[in-house]
């Protein structure tokens, strides 16, 4: 499986909500950052801790949409670009994003980055 199967794969396990099969695509000692102004987010360290601040999206957000509609090849590097949705009860936002995700040589993630406008975001947390 090439590095743009395993990201494609990943979004599509997120997207599931299958958190196990998303964990597969992570080394166990990888990084996740996302901006630390949105609940649960920042730099996480370790497979399991960033499987589990992905599960605690739900204690924050009603609806967690994240729409990839280009995956760019890098190699070791995976660019995806995108549309991420977020909804609670004080309403919903959408905005593109950009993943980096970076693979090493087994093509597991070593390092993932969620970027987007994070204000559009944070407002509805209030």
């Amino acid at each position: 499986m090439s590095n743009v199967d395993t990201a494609r794969s990943a979004h599509e396990a997120f997207s599931r909500g299958d958190l196990a099969a998303l964990k597969e695509s992570y080394t166990e000692d990888a990084v996740w950052y996302s901006s630390d102004e949105l609940r649960p987010g920042g730099e996480v360290r370790g497979r399991d801790a960033i499987i589990e601040m992905m599960g605690q999206l739900p204690d924050h957000w009603t609806t967690v949409s994240v729409e990839p509609s280009h995956y760019i090849d890098g190699g070791e590097y995976v660019v995806v670009l995108g549309t991420v949705r977020f909804a609670n009860d004080n309403g919903s936002e959408e905005s593109p994003f950009v993943n980096v995700l970076r693979f090493n040589h087994d093509g597991k993630v070593v390092r993932g980055e969620m970027h987007t406008d994070s204000a559009k975001f944070a407002k509805l947390q209030r």
